[in-house]
């Protein structure tokens, strides 16, 4: 049509002259408002009659069939309570259900129904999906969790709780547990709630959102080995010990271990039936005052499985290597988000000490490692950090073992 356009002259473009304003911040909204007080506001005084009201009461009921039609589509989860005949609200009313999990009743309007609208006993209110996954997990190994868990650690919550073993686990957003979500997720957070779950009997698994997503298998493995449930056990006396590849090495912890692979000097393996079930990965450490100590760089047994006297067996072999090179000692360190490091002192590593809150940085999908924005050029790593958009989050440190091989 000639002389018309799309959306106004600027094409939709135009921004509000509004926008981002207030009362408070603009003299013509607040003149507006000042208008539109008491009697100067059109509904002033007026209210609806009775008539009105059961006009739009009725004109919401649906028929006998449709609603019938409504509720069988969520047939298999509940069970309606309440009667057609009583019903006559889709918004305003609440119809009772009652859960066939675990029958609980509760009270849903009919619009919450179709949305989809969970049991709250079975889907606590603030369970996310991922720990939602989680929990099932666990459940599918014949164990019973609890959600949203505030009674053991009051007033902090467990994600998922396995009350019989006295273990939670911890499911960290990167988003919402970065510094992006202030005052809630300090340096010490993660760290003092290990703490507090120890003092109390109870083992914490601290896993970030990206490791759920990424490594799940992984993630699973851990947590059935936490639980005593790796049903498939091998004896590192029937296996072979040799060096591994630094090519079958990357290859081995990618799939096996959480954080990946590293690089490393050397690399020591035992072969179970010609396959690669445990790797550990040697390389100098990167702080001078342990130049006289061999590091271990990353260690892992193949999912699902439980390498018995693995870590001995390697470590034997491990000694002689290292003295062999001119090192003193063996550094690792053990992060506190699984555990506390209980198999390098069974095997006669000492605790040097803990090294206090580790961070990595996040754009609130992806984690990276700190040395990635590492100061440069006249430029602090927080300068670096908020140039690429990321933000700290923090990890529960880790405890450092030495032991002496001389």
């Amino acid at each position: 049509m000639v002389g018309s356009s799309i959306a106004g002259k600027k094409g939709g473009q135009a921004p509000a002259w509004n926008k981002g304003k207030t009362k408070k911040t603009d003299p013509r909204l607040l003149k507006q408002s000042e208008k539109m007080r008491g009697e100067n506001n059109p509904f002033f005084g007026k209210s609806h009659t009775e008539d009105t009201i059961n006009k739009m009461r009725f004109s919401k009921i649906v028929s006998d069939s449709d609603f019938e039609s409504r509720i069988s589509e969520r047939d298999r989860d509940f069970d309606l309570i309440t009667s057609y005949e009583e019903y006559f609200s889709r918004q305003k009313q609440h119809l009772e259900f009652r859960c066939k999990k675990c029958g609980i009743t509760t009270k849903k309007t009919l619009q919450a129904f179709e949305r989809g609208s969970s049991c709250p006993s079975c889907n606590p209110v603030g369970t996310s999906q991922a720990e939602k996954e989680i929990g099932s997990f666990i459940e599918s190994l014949g164990l019973e969790v609890e959600y949203n868990n505030r009674s053991v650690l009051s007033p902090k919550e467990i994600d998922v709780y396995v009350p019989s073993k006295k273990i939670g686990i911890e499911h960290n957003g990167l988003y919402y547990h970065s510094i992006l979500n202030k005052g809630t997720r300090d340096r010490h957070y993660y760290l003092n709630k290990k703490k507090k779950a120890k003092s109390e009997g109870v083992s914490l698994i601290h896993f970030f959102s990206d490791e759920w997503l990424d490594k799940r298998d992984i993630c699973e493995s851990m947590i059935k080995n936490r639980l005593g449930l790796i049903h498939k056990k091998i004896f590192a006396r029937k296996c072979v010990l040799r060096e591994v590849s630094s090519k079958d090495a990357q290859t081995f912890f990618k799939s096996n271990h959480i954080s990946g692979y590293a690089p490393s000097s050397v690399r020591f393996g035992l072969y179970y039936e010609n396959e690669l079930v445990l790797c550990l990965s040697l390389r100098k450490p990167r702080q001078k005052k342990y130049k006289d100590l061999i590091e271990i760089s990353r260690f892992a047994s193949k999912i699902n499985t439980n390498v018995a006297g693995g870590l001995s067996k390697i470590l034997t072999r491990i000694e002689s290597w290292a003295r062999s090179e001119g090192f003193k000692g063996i550094l690792t360190y053990a992060d506190l988000r699984f555990g506390e490091g209980s198999g390098y002192q069974n095997t006669g590593f000492v605790l040097e000490k803990e090294t206090g809150p580790d961070y990595w940085y996040s754009d609130g999908r992806k984690r990276f490692d700190r040395f990635k924005f590492r100061a440069s050029n006249g430029k602090s790593e927080k300068i670096i950090a908020s140039e690429n958009n990321v933000f700290k989050i923090w990890g529960c440190g880790s405890n450092i073992f030495i032991k002496n091989i001389l």
